[in-house]
């Protein structure tokens, strides 16, 4: 270890020779940047169409009218994105110049992608902020198709949406194109579907793609409100001991009690289906763990010296606390959070999977795996959604590994 190291670049250097943890950090980066340029890979919308009286660019207009409340936070942050690349390359030059670390650089960077995406979501929530979109209710492939090459569109990568409907194409196999079997009406029916279509000829890499955002989200959200739980009441218990160490450590046997997965099941038998009950039935009920890791670490940190010594200069409880004492209890709780992700994407996809999950026409892997459970013939609908859910789970828990080996001291060299 160098002279004045701190300890983030240390965890960072042990973590970066764990070659597979490392290489496996990036392709989880790229699923959440999958997540938030979904609309770019994958849509129905042309990004510019000519209809041969003007140019419109209805694409741009139906980021801020999505039909579904996940979409339209990933889309602030892909409306987000531009602007942030401008900003993070100034600030990075800036920084840069006057010699500060590359992990503040990196942090100052991240929250503000954070704080912009946030921004563009408070000020588009409201319905009258929002750009028009006066495009909602128009076919363009049909239109385009129609007008027998008097108007014409660019559209994305793929230029399917995930919701997209196709009546005659039900349930047809990868490589499928509806070219090939009958007259087409839609413009993009002659490109091929590479993994095959749905229940109503809607395209299933498209909702592969889509089906990112949920999984993401629900893993990002449900671990995010159970850390900030877990986190402040583990620290409150293991800082002031007694009494509200009492009183905390029985509430954390209570909640374990509860099987997190029965009682999301009550809950939308209660109250419905709906991707917010599951993030905050995961999140209220995975906190315990977290409570105690950090627990374990205030009381350790409580009993230095340092902590005595701010004690004795007449910092406040809370300082001591939270500016202090947490900044270095907060590793072993850091290392759960990539277990934490790829624990509720699993619980996410088995919901769906029992048809408890996300409510349709909204794509989520679990969704697929739903549908296929009907009829096996249809074996598409559950490899690919398989190999997603596989893969992401894997990387989340490689990186994890990694995380925690990093943070091992007795691993260092």
């Amino acid at each position: 270890m160098s002279e004045g190291e701190a300890y983030l670049d240390i965890v960072w250097r042990q973590f970066k020779k764990n070659r597979l943890a490392y290489f496996c950090l990036w392709p989880t980066l790229g699923l959440l940047l999958t997540a938030i340029c979904a609309p770019l890979l994958a849509s129905n919308v042309p990004l510019v169409f000519f209809d041969g009286r003007e140019t419109i660019y209805p694409w741009f207009s139906s980021l801020f009218n999505p039909a579904e409340s996940i979409d339209f936070v990933f889309n602030m942050a892909l409306v987000s994105l531009a602007p942030w690349v401008a900003v993070a390359v100034t600030t990075n030059w800036w920084q840069r110049r006057r010699g500060v670390p590359g992990r503040r650089r990196a942090a100052a960077v991240f929250c503000e992608f954070l704080l912009l995406t946030v921004a563009a979501a408070g000020v588009f929530s409201f319905a009258a902020m929002r750009p028009l979109n006066r495009f909602s209710l128009r076919d363009f492939p049909t239109e385009e198709f129609e007008s027998h090459g008097e108007k014409h569109g660019v559209y994305a990568v793929l230029p399917f949406g995930p919701i997209e409907q196709d009546l005659d194409s039900r349930f047809e196999g990868p490589g499928y194109r509806a070219a090939d079997s009958r007259a087409v009406t839609k413009s993009n029916q002659h490109r091929t579907h590479w993994l095959g279509t749905y229940t109503a000829g809607e395209d299933v890499l498209a909702r592969i793609i889509y089906g990112t955002r949920i999984s993401m989200s629900v893993g990002i959200v449900a671990v995010g409100i159970y850390m900030a739980i877990g986190i402040v009441v583990g620290a409150v218990a293991g800082y002031f001991g007694g009494g509200p160490d009492m009183v905390i450590s029985r509430v954390i046997e209570i909640v374990l009690l509860f099987p997190a997965l029965f009682l999301i099941l009550t809950v939308v038998a209660l109250l419905g289906q709906n991707i917010f009950y599951i993030m905050a039935v995961i999140g209220i009920t995975g906190w315990p763990g977290i409570a105690r890791l950090i627990r374990g670490e205030v009381l350790k940190q409580r009993s230095l010296d340092y902590t005595l010594a701010a004690q004795a200069l007449g910092a406040s409880h809370r300082r001591i606390l939270f500016r202090h004492i947490l900044a270095n209890s907060l590793g072993p709780a850091l290392v759960s959070v990539p277990f934490g992700i790829a624990s509720a994407i699993i619980t996410e996809a088995s919901l769906s999977l029992l048809g408890l999950g996300v409510r349709e026409p909204a794509p989520s892997w679990g969704n697929l795996l739903h549908t296929a459970n009907e009829d096996y013939h249809r074996w598409w609908l559950v490899v690919f959604p398989s190999i997603a859910i596989f893969i992401t789970v894997t990387l989340f828990n490689l990186v994890g590994n990694g995380l925690r080996d990093a943070m091992d001291p007795r691993l260092r060299i």
